[in-house]
């Protein structure tokens, strides 16, 4: 039986590839996940407790002018940095939100493979999957990620994100 993505069809000449886009979702949460975190300065504890009453900005000049050359440095590393948190809550939120039943554990394996760390083997034995299996599951719950995030991406306001799906050409090539 096909996955969900590869059965998906967004018109007669896009298929999602969904090998393709479980990687590009595995590097995404990988590394652009991190790097988010970093520059926001949160930590993922600090994702499960905040919502959009928590944020708070920096300090900035009253007269909204540095004394660099005119130009607000505060005012543009503080769009950067919000940015950065809503990218971060925009993941988590994608995460919290995919599917977590018996044989859709795909929240679970999104959960503990990147907010909290897990080694694949660890969350494999927990689940009690075979590895093929697991590897099968976990590039399921990769690809109900890219698509879920397209709504995440929106309600955060980040939309110029780009699509993590992965498509494939038709057979005329186009």
């Amino acid at each position: 039986m096909a996955d969900r993505a590869e059965q998906m069809t967004l018109d007669d000449n896009l298929e999602v590839d969904s090998k393709a886009t479980a990687n590009n979702v595995r590097n995404f949460l990988t590394f652009k996940f991190e790097h988010f975190q970093n520059y926001a300065g949160l930590n993922v504890s600090d994702l499960s407790v905040v919502d959009d009453s928590h944020l708070s900005s920096p300090k900035m000049d009253a007269s909204g002018v540095s004394s660099h050359g005119g130009i607000n440095h505060t005012e543009s590393s503080f769009n950067r940095i919000m940015e950065a948190e809503q990218a971060c809550k925009a993941i988590y939120k994608t995460i919290k939100n995919c599917r977590n039943g018996g044989r859709t554990p795909y929240q679970k394996i999104l959960s503990e493979a990147y907010l909290h760390n897990m080694e694949d083997y660890k969350i494999q034995q927990e689940l009690g999957y075979e590895d093929s299996q697991y590897y099968i599951k976990k590039r399921q719950a990769l690809c109900e990620f890219a698509d879920r995030f397209e709504k995440w991406k929106d309600w955060y306001s980040i939309p110029y994100f780009k699509d993590l799906h992965i498509y494939r050409k038709n057979k005329n090539g186009v």
